[in-house]
């Protein structure tokens, strides 16, 4: 029986218009002047694929946010681009304890969490001072170790993996999909993530015949 939803958030809960990733990560890097925009997706394209390296990109990609007022990016972020069915599902599972498991800025995640009545969140921090972000951060999750805190998620909300309903895009939520009770890819980005997942949707209120299929 499925007691918690939780959802990664790039790409799956908000969909940004920024190829590859549809990333609040990259939503961000459009606020940055030019010269600072070009190191900003450098550094996301020669870490990208580092995975032992999440650290080390973190720390030098918010360090490129110093200085950038919380109220422009609020500006430019908000309202957030939900995906198809994400307001509308949610609106309607209150049954269901939710979390966001993502590595995702938290800026965004917490603004979802306030609309849609997420409990439990797990993403990345960005420190903001007197309204300003000070180019410092920390951050809650293994990008490429989601299995390890989507348990330690399940255990904050008092559930065994079994009674966990997992929702992903991309190639890093498939450790994620591998010990979920129920793992569905959200338009996922590669064909491994879709092999992976138990069920694929295109839109968030198919959730509600996956969980009516599996007696939940």
């Amino acid at each position: 029986m499925i007691k918690g939803i939780v959802c990664d958030m790039d790409g799956t809960l908000v969909d940004f218009p920024n190829e590859p990733f549809h990333s609040s990560w990259d939503a961000l890097g459009e606020l940055l002047d030019e010269e600072v925009k070009r190191e900003w997706y450098w550094l996301r394209d020669f870490y990208y694929p580092k995975k032992e390296r999440y650290l080390e990109w973190f720390n030098k990609q918010v360090a490129l946010l110093k200085g950038l007022a919380l109220e422009r990016v609020e500006d430019a972020l908000f309202p957030l681009p939900y995906s198809s069915g994400v307001r509308e599902f949610f609106s309607d599972s209150k049954d269901y304890l939710k979390g966001i498991l993502s590595s995702g800025i938290s800026v965004v995640a917490e603004k979802i969490a306030s609309e849609l009545g997420f409990g439990f969140v797990r993403c990345a921090y960005l420190e903001i001072k007197d309204g300003i972000f000070s180019g410092r951060g920390s951050f809650d999750v293994k990008m490429w170790k989601k299995d390890e805190d989507l348990e330690a998620m399940a255990c904050e909300m008092g559930l065994s993996l079994d009674e966990v309903l997992y929702v992903g895009d991309n190639e890093n939520d498939i450790p994620a999909f591998e010990v979920a009770g129920i793992s569905v890819a959200f338009r996922p980005k590669t064909d491994e993530t879709k092999r992976y997942a138990d069920y694929v949707i295109n839109n968030f209120r198919e959730l509600n015949e996956i969980l009516k299929a599996e007696g939940c």
